[in-house]
């Protein structure tokens, strides 16, 4: 299980460095839950960097990169999307951290991913630096509206980039449990 930073341990932290509380306010929009700290949008200034070397997170999580961009004072969504992935591709290869980087999906022509249709390079949101700076690019494809619940509470995972071993296409199928709120794979007859 992650371990999620305690907020007294960030407090202490900014107090030390003498980081002022404004940080709390404008750099991250925070959430408090049974006294933990998570982190669910951040403007990209120094944050990330701060996340990374500051508080020694191995990981961290951005969901999505569109807000990100609507943070921005760009007025151009690509050209802002290509400055931030550079940004964290340069911090990922300095501190050596692991970054997933969710990103929406452009509506394809015909069948729409509600409806079950495959993910592509090609579809992500915005820029071709969310794929050309990626290590991995993994889609997600469910059919949402189908009829049948097996086939509505499955998911098709498709790896689209693999820059380590190069390998891609359909991975696994993922089911999900409405008793348990779980994913757990499940085998598929296409692969």
């Amino acid at each position: 299980m992650p371990e999620y930073i305690h907020i007294a341990k960030v407090r202490e932290f900014m107090n030390i460095r003498g980081i002022l509380r404004g940080f709390e306010q404008d750099t991250l929009r925070r959430k408090i839950r049974h006294g933990t700290f998570k982190v669910p949008y951040i403007r990209i200034g120094n944050t990330p960097y701060f996340l990374a070397k500051g508080l020694d997170c191995k990981y961290i999580i951005i969901d999505h990169v569109s807000i990100i961009v609507s943070d921005q004072s760009h007025g151009d969504e690509r050209r802002a999307l290509d400055e931030i992935m550079t940004r964290l591709r340069t911090l990922v290869q300095e501190t050596g951290i692991a970054m997933v980087v969710v990103s929406h999906l452009r509506r394809p022509d015909g069948k729409g991913h509600e409806e079950g249709a495959a993910t592509s390079l090609s579809q992500l949101r915005g820029s071709a630096s969310i794929g050309q700076l990626s290590d991995m690019v993994i889609g997600l494809e469910r059919d949402a509206q189908n009829d049948d619940p097996e086939v509505r509470n499955t998911t098709r995972v498709r790896v689209l980039k693999n820059r380590f071993a190069g390998i891609t296409g359909p991975c696994c199928d993922l089911k999900y449990d409405n008793d348990t709120g779980r994913l757990a794979e499940v085998k598929s007859s296409e692969f």
